[in-house]
């Protein structure tokens, strides 16, 4: 069972605090969301654990938990299952990097909320929008809240965040946003400094 941010008591961008930001904003208010797993002589009930993972997770987990190992598919399996962290044998996060990309305007305006792409690698969190070419950089397991932006104090982490982001957005020829006035396309990430 996983759950969508949303609103809560009517007050926008705060209902997931310590959070920073709510419904379809790139900070963790807007993609962290909780989730409950029941499965019945395999998961240990009350086990916690806070290790990230994504909704294309859940199709190869799916798969393996239902035994389903001679398949194929029409597309590329994008995610990883994650029943090693179920059974606590091990972590899918590790060494992995986790993207999320928004390249539309959908209406809504609040902190985090519009044209962004982002990455996560280890604890380090790269926000990037489109709109201004502003970066943002967050450690996410010192910052939950997300209210120390680090870009200034880490300049070459920032640089390697914003390639490893750039070079993920061509490999799956994600769709950028342009500019109104130009017709332009946005930047890719590692093309602004």
């Amino acid at each position: 069972l996983a759950s969508e941010p949303g609103w809560r008591d009517g007050v926008p961008h705060t209902q997931n605090a310590p959070l920073n930001s709510g419904k379809g904003s790139a900070y963790e208010g807007g993609i962290r969301e909780p989730m409950l797993v029941k499965w019945p002589g395999v998961v240990k009930p009350g086990v916690v654990c806070d290790k990230p993972l994504i909704i294309e997770d859940f199709y190869p987990t799916i798969l393996e938990m239902a035994g389903i190992t001679d398949y194929k598919t029409v597309q590329h399996i994008d995610g990883v299952s994650f029943v090693p962290m179920l059974k606590e044998t091990g972590d899918t996060f590790k060494g992995r990097k986790l993207f999320w990309h928004y390249p539309n305007l959908w209406g809504n305006t609040g902190p985090g909320i519009g044209a962004t792409s982002v990455v996560r690698n280890g604890d380090w969190k790269l926000v990037y929008y489109y709109e201004t070419g502003k970066k943002e950089l967050f450690n996410i397991r010192a910052d939950i809240g997300e209210k120390d932006d680090c870009v200034s104090r880490n300049p070459k982490l920032v640089h390697k965040l914003s390639g490893e982001l750039g070079k993920y957005l061509r490999s799956v020829n994600a769709q950028r946003p342009s500019f109104k006035k130009t017709g332009k396309p946005c930047p890719w990430p590692d093309e602004v400094r």
